[in-house]
């Protein structure tokens, strides 16, 4: 039988006590292993290989580190592709929780970890935006959804958002800060690569002749019903969360994150290009709600997964950083509701 939701951890034991601890826990814990002395120090030193459910490997960090043996290993958790073997069965305590609850998350760290990932080089980072900008610019010129489409798909903006996300339920400042930088510098880059484009068209005249910019405009989607952007951004983020908190695929997530936020910044590039105020301010205003509803459904996402410490000082502590940005989120989003709500009405038309 194949089982697909598994880890292969291996503890490196440098000491007699960290490897008769680790044994000792994973006997009682009921876990199948075995152990390659190392030819040094065979009576002493150790590793340790064992599968375990992808939910259980954080409960196997944990029991080991109240070992009182932390110092003395090295833990190293892989993700094969497949673990295959005829000793799983259907039956246990791990298939029972498998059966009432489908979800199986990854552990804390392997989540910290796979979020950390995510951040792309700044190099990279800095290209693909920009090229996804001028696509999404010119799918808006040319009316043509496939095209803006395809500035999704290139679009690196899972990975700054997640990231933003987790270190806010695990309390990593480190990586918050990192991530709340790319979020800013891309949206600059983006927005500048959009307008560059744009203008580019107008005074070259690349649109061609017969181009109305007022009937291309008409696409903005600061007009859309607000609450269903929020709607739709909120699920992105919650659907990010759930994918990178299990096995799921995030790279199609980030097209859904993409999808949120590119088009309107095509759309800001043209209204800056063609002196539409109106249309600039309604698309930006989207681009930074559909940004934070993205970052709030999925930290409250993984808050309700449980990644949050356990020890309750630091559960405290990161109860409150995260209360406080989510209240900023809240009420940023709702100041960006009420303006878009109202801008429809204000004496500038797009239709100008």
């Amino acid at each position: 039988m194949a089982r697909e939701d598994m880890r292969l951890v291996e503890v490196m034991a440098m000491s007699e006590k960290a490897r008769t601890e680790t044994v000792a826990f994973l006997e009682e814990e009921g876990l199948e292993y075995t152990v390659s002395d190392d030819t040094r120090d065979a009576d002493a030193t150790a590793r340790i290989s064992f599968p375990v459910s992808a939910h259980r490997v954080e409960s196997v960090q944990t029991g080991l580190t109240e070992r009182d043996i932390a110092s003395e290993i090295y833990t190293v958790v892989d993700n094969p592709e497949t673990i295959v073997s005829a000793r799983f069965d259907d039956g246990g305590e791990e298939a029972a929780g498998a059966r009432v609850a489908s979800y199986q998350r990854v552990s804390r760290s392997e989540l910290h970890s796979k979020a950390a990932d995510l951040i792309p080089n700044a190099v990279v980072y800095t290209i693909l935006t920009a090229i996804s900008a001028i696509v999404a610019t010119a799918g808006v010129l040319l009316e043509s959804r496939s095209v803006m489409v395809g500035s999704m798909v290139i679009a690196p903006l899972l990975g700054p958002s997640m990231a933003t996300s987790v270190s806010t339920v695990i309390d990593d400042r480190d990586l918050f800060v990192t991530s709340v930088r790319y979020q800013l510098t891309g949206t600059a880059i983006a927005v500048a690569s959009a307008v560059g484009f744009a203008l580019l068209v107008r005074y070259t005249g690349a649109g061609g002749d017969g181009f109305d910019v007022t009937e291309v405009l008409e696409v903005s989607s600061h007009t859309s019903p607000t609450m269903l952007l929020v709607a739709v951004a909120l699920c992105a983020g919650v659907a990010g969360a759930v994918s990178l908190s299990t096995s799921g695929v995030t790279s199609l997530v980030g097209v859904m994150i993409a999808a949120a936020v590119m088009p309107p910044l095509g759309i800001t590039g043209v209204g800056v290009a063609w002196l539409r105020p109106v249309v600039v301010a309604g698309s930006l205003a989207v681009v930074l709600l559909n940004v934070l509803a993205i970052n709030l459904g999925a930290t409250i996402t993984l808050w309700y997964f449980g990644y949050h410490p356990r020890n309750w000082s630091d559960l405290q502590k990161t109860r409150s950083v995260m209360l406080r940005r989510t209240l900023v989120a809240i009420t940023v989003i709702g100041a960006l509701v009420l303006f878009l709500t109202e801008l429809p009405a204000s004496g500038l038309s797009i239709h100008v």
